[in-house]
């Protein structure tokens, strides 16, 4: 029964694969539409870009990971590895043992390694062999999760109603108890932070000697992250509706990047100094991006071009 599933998935991929549509012109990067239930790419730089039409259709869930190259996707009842998207002919690969349905998902920085969850059942599965034949680590059970974050060596950082916590190879270690983590990024050897409290955090070495150091205060943060040359820290604020940006030597507001809509997220696109602030739901809820360099600003990316 095994050999046949197995059978299944190739035949599965090696179809969906041919049918792929082929993009023209530069890509800024990937998103996916719920609206439409598809895989849509970013066509053009952000100040003239669009978003074009379906690179994968009739999806249930995707998620694309940092870099914009490739992305987990739930199709017709099974999870996928998708590479090469920005390649003439994208790689099918049925992910072995996934048994989660994802809701989202979190990338380690360079994106070897996913964590897919399910807020439904509570239950999450590491993705591993990223780039090769992807397979599925046993779920584990993390109910009630709100931010999560993965890093290369698999250990997963979860917002729990108690506090953050390190899951490791040798058990759970508190971070910052009693914490109620809206966002969580993983950058090196540290952690930054955002609590629904409004305190955003950075975590010296938390898999060794954890170290926390409270940086800053922003109402509502949605997402966090460091800007490309790790002189910046970016907070997406729904409250603020804008993107603040800190200059983290000197602990000072640098940019206020007003936005067209609330931000919902900070998540980076294709390129290091690319974020979606907005993935959009229709023409009244617009998709934002956020370029930092070389002069930051937020973009609204229309439906199709010339919208």
């Amino acid at each position: 029964m095994k050999t046949a599933k197995v059978f299944l998935g190739l035949v599965i991929a090696a179809v969906l694969g041919a049918q792929t549509l082929q993009i023209e012109g530069p890509i800024s990067g990937f998103v996916f539409d719920e609206r439409n239930a598809s895989l849509r790419p970013i066509v053009g730089l952000p100040g003239a870009a669009y978003l074009g039409d379906a690179l994968i259709g009739e999806v249930a869930w995707a998620s694309v990971a940092p870099g914009g190259r490739s992305a987990l996707v739930l199709k017709e009842g099974a999870l996928f590895l998708v590479t090469g998207l920005r390649g003439p002919a994208p790689a099918w690969a049925r992910v072995s043992g996934a048994e989660v349905v994802p809701e989202r998902a979190v990338w380690s920085e360079e994106g070897s390694l996913a964590l897919i969850y399910s807020t439904a059942t509570g239950a999450a599965q590491r993705i591993r062999r990223l780039t090769g034949v992807p397979v599925a680590d046993e779920p584990v059970r993390l109910t009630g999760a709100g931010a999560l974050a993965v890093d290369s060596e698999g250990r997963v950082i979860a917002g729990m109603p108690e506090g953050v916590f390190l899951l490791g190879h040798d058990g759970a270690s508190a971070l910052l108890p009693g914490l109620h983590a809206v966002a969580i990024a993983v950058t090196g050897a540290n952690l930054l932070i955002a609590g629904s409290n409004g305190e955003i955090w950075r975590i010296h070495n938390y898999a060794s000697e954890a170290s926390p150091e409270l940086l800053t205060a922003v109402e509502d943060p949605v997402g966090i992250a460091l800007s490309q040359d790790q002189k910046y820290l970016l907070v997406a604020g729904r409250a603020e509706r804008a993107v603040l940006i800190y200059e983290l030597s000197a602990r000072v507001l640098a940019a206020r990047l007003a936005a067209d809509a609330e931000p919902t997220t900070l998540a980076r696109l294709g390129d290091a100094d690319l974020w979606l602030v907005r993935s959009g739901g229709g023409p009244s809820d617009p998709l934002l991006v956020l370029k930092t360099t070389p002069e930051p600003g937020i973009w609204f990316v229309p439906a199709g071009k010339g919208e």
